[in-house]
């Protein structure tokens, strides 16, 4: 009688087993099939990046300004949160019209007249074009004083008395991380690298400029 009895204990016993190793499978499952989802979902207060139907490239047309549109930020090797273009040095505001009116002839004059311009000390011209639609902060770092960029909106600048030593700074506060650089160009006569700046310059127009 007792082996018969340790023998349906033992029966329970392996019954109750299957049956928890069935519900952890079923909670694995589940658990994988949110964790899934949550990979496309917006973090925190980031622009919400959407995988296209390679699932290779970050979609996010949507949260960016019409000028950061006009360039393929998409398919960049990188994730720059800026578009940056040199457009020489001296008096350059006849060439900066022309080079704004000609990149952006596709968003129509409204767009155009939008693109506003700063003079700081200095001689070193730039077009800024913001990724995403949110408020930039221009710091000038002789005086402490900042100037606001709205919405993401392109800027031309005109900066930097000294090719060792920019006077200004460049940043935006998504998700509270900050990005932020100074334009400047380097010994090379090119826009110093920075991994949030997109260099968008056509060097062989500036040297015909």
């Amino acid at each position: 009688m007792n082996a018969l009895n340790n023998f349906h204990m033992r029966g329970d016993f392996m019954r109750m087993v299957k049956s928890i190793m069935k519900l952890m499978a079923i909670i694995t499952i589940i658990a994988s099939l949110f964790g899934c989802s949550a990979i496309n979902e917006p973090q925190g207060n980031d622009a919400p990046q959407v995988l296209d139907k390679t699932g290779m490239v970050y979609k996010d047309a949507d949260y960016r300004s019409i000028y950061a549109n006009v360039f393929d930020f998409d398919h960049y090797d990188g994730q720059p949160y800026f578009a940056v273009a040199f457009l020489g040095y001296g008096d350059r505001m006849d060439f900066r019209h022309t080079y704004v009116e000609g990149i952006f002839k596709d968003l129509g004059d409204s767009a155009i007249g939008q693109v506003g311009h700063i003079d700081f000390d200095g001689d070193e011209w730039y077009l800024i074009v913001p990724r995403y639609k949110e408020d930039v902060d221009i710091l000038n770092l002789d005086t402490g004083d900042v100037h606001t960029i709205y919405n993401g909106e392109a800027f031309t600048v005109r900066c930097n008395l000294s090719d060792l030593h920019p006077n200004i700074e460049i940043s935006t506060e998504q998700n509270l991380s900050g990005h932020k650089f100074s334009p400047q160009i380097g010994g090379d006569g090119k826009l110093v690298p920075n991994p949030d700046v997109w260099d968008i310059t056509d060097y062989t127009v500036m040297e015909e400029n």
